[in-house]
């Protein structure tokens, strides 16, 4: 079928080619032969469950002989089984070219940072005997301009697709140009597009563009669910202001606690979903008194139902008639806060102003629409288990909130996480039999070593599921502290009756080493993460996963910034964040 103007297709030979590594911080040359590469740098994660290995596959900075290099802050990641003895993995990486953190107002090389790059997809081949690496490319690259790929989700036939759709997907709030160059575009926005799209791979032709009828929101995971007549894709609002919305007018006696939704798209088949011919769907609750995560008090096993209604196409897609973004104006909608409780345009200063756009259209619609609003839906998994499918788990980081900051939301300071189990109707995916919460994280209100905090990602097995973690500042602790409690992030596993156990954790003794040239001390434990979990046991063996580890305070490359506001000097520090992919096998899990 026509692919529409924004498609673009990569083009990229991977042919079983044997590599040699080029380049590595800290590792002398190897070749990795007909068993292919293997990293040689120490592993970033440490078994923690007893009988479960960790062994590092490829680590960021690694460059392979065709020139392939393994890039910063890799996050989901997608397994094919090609036979022959090979293994493709598609792994996202977080990058983007919008500078975070960034001070507006007076910006600098020692107050912003930025990626070299903007989003990509590497394309990798394994070795099914060895798991070295054979080659990689990208099959989604830098000159796309897309922004902060999360996790990903390869949909095939057991979602009722007829050919293997990747869904990435970008999150982010801020315009950007689609190209190399993408940030700053013009504040008029003129050429400019909102991000939060979901881009759909072809994996066979390369093939790829945006669905932006998907939804235009910060999405971390687009996730196929099987079992329906139609194709059935859901995803999560993964918002960056996940407090209290204020400063703006709602119908009287509305407030808003907090900003994330669920979302589900549905389309009749797979041309149909790339064509973007299907309809997106938000959920509401039908529970009496319950429209938000606080309203689910911790412990009080409440069990919630619903349904999805359909969110209007323009709304979806944010899109005008003519094919131009949406704004608050064009549906008579208020303008965005600009006192921080939304977000605002990193180009403008004195005064701040709220970004307004296709994002702002959809939450300030989904509010005035009662859509149950969670505090940050992370990933999403369907139990694996069969007949099961309909069963969905969708993971919410939660905020997190110490002792000592302000109580702003109603009823309690808001847990560590949650990992509620949504049922859908096995005969109907717009109807909601239940919701409940199955893991609670820690609300004590934050650092109890026993519980989890704000998980992140998610995978489902026939045993139960993994929990990766991402704990924010206020469950991080200062390197080496004695803290009884302190802990690097986890990977936890949760069996389907309740119990949870470490499997691993993430190691951060390469912070400040040989390879790191940020010149900062150590940073916290629990500023690195674990991410992009998912079940290998396909290519390579019953319990077996791959993961990915986000070293974000080991930089192995940096640079002067650009100059954007004309002052002469770099406006941040371009910085390489290093990271590792991992094989765990945990025997049976």
């Amino acid at each position: 079928m026509a692919i529409p103007r924004h498609g673009h297709r990569v083009g990229i030979s991977l042919g079983l080619v044997a590599c040699v590594l080029l380049t590595a911080p800290g590792a002398p040359a190897a070749d990795g032969g007909k068993s292919g590469f293997r990293t040689g740098q120490a592993a970033m994660l440490t078994s923690v469950m007893p009988g479960a290995t960790v062994t590092p596959l490829l680590t960021v900075g690694d460059t392979l002989s065709s020139g392939y290099r393994y890039e910063a802050i890799p996050d989901g990641i997608s397994v094919r089984a090609r036979g022959q003895g090979r293994v493709d993995l598609l792994i996202n990486h977080e990058t983007g070219k919008v500078p975070f953190p960034y001070n507006t107002a007076t910006p600098t090389a020692a107050n912003g940072e930025n990626d070299f790059d903007n989003a990509q997809v590497s394309q990798l081949i394994l070795n099914q005997h060895s798991a070295g690496v054979l080659n990689g490319s990208f099959a989604i690259d830098s000159s796309s301009g897309y922004q902060r790929f999360c996790s990903n989700y390869l949909a095939t036939a057991a979602e009722g697709f007829d050919r293997d759709i990747l869904f990435t997907n970008e999150e982010t709030p801020d315009w950007v140009m689609r190209q190399e160059d993408s940030w700053p575009p013009p504040v008029s926005n003129a050429g400019a597009e909102e991000g939060g799209v979901v881009v759909a791979l072809d994996v066979r032709t390369g093939q790829h563009h945006p669905i932006y009828g998907m939804g235009r929101h910060n999405h971390e995971n687009s996730v196929a669910i099987p079992g329906f007549d139609d194709l059935v894709v859901m995803s999560g609002d993964d918002t960056f202001t996940s407090g209290p919305l204020t400063g703006v007018t709602f119908p009287a006696g509305m407030t808003v606690p907090s900003q994330s939704q669920v979302y589900s798209y549905l389309a009749p088949d797979t041309d149909s979903l790339r064509a973007d011919d299907g309809t997106l769907y938000a959920f509401v609750s039908d529970t009496p008194g319950v429209r938000n995560y606080y309203d689910v008090l911790p412990g009080s096993g409440t069990s919630v139902s619903g349904h999805f209604i359909p969110v209007p196409k323009a709304i979806a897609t944010g899109k005008n008639a003519d094919g131009s973004e949406v704004r608050a104006a064009d549906f008579g909608y208020p303008a965005p806060p600009s006192n921080g409780s939304w977000q605002t345009d990193l180009r403008v200063t004195n005064p701040n102003v709220g970004i307004d756009g296709p994002q702002w259209v959809m939450e300030y619609w989904s509010d005035i629409n009662n859509v149950f609003q969670f505090v940050r839906i992370e990933d999403i998994a369907y139990d694996k288990r069969p007949g099961m499918g309909n069963v969905v788990y969708l993971v919410d980081s939660g905020r997190g909130r110490t002792a000592a900051q302000s109580l702003d939301t109603p009823n309690f300071r808001s847990t560590n996480g949650r990992v509620w189990k949504m049922v859908l109707d096995p005969d109907d995916p717009t109807v909601v039999t239940s919701m409940t919460v199955v893991v609670e994280g820690d609300d004590n209100p934050v650092k109890t070593l026993s519980e989890v905090h704000q998980p992140d990602n998610i995978e489902t097995t026939q045993n139960g599921f993994f929990l990766t973690e991402d704990p924010g500042s206020s469950q991080q602790f200062p390197a080496g502290s004695a803290d009884p409690a302190a802990t690097t992030a986890r990977l936890w596993h949760v069996s389907y009756g309740g119990t949870a156990q470490v499997v691993a954790k993430v190691d951060q003794s390469a912070d400040g080493g040989g390879t790191d040239v940020d010149g900062r001390t150590a940073g916290n434990w629990g500023a690195w993460e674990s991410t992009g979990i998912v079940d290998a046991s396909a290519a390579f063996g019953p319990g077996t996963y791959l993961i990915n580890i986000q070293a974000h305070t080991l930089w192995i490359e940096k640079a002067p910034g650009d100059d954007n506001n004309g002052d002469g000097q770099p406006d941040f520090t371009y910085k390489r964040e290093g990271g590792q992919l991992l094989m765990i096998r945990a025997p049976g899990l």
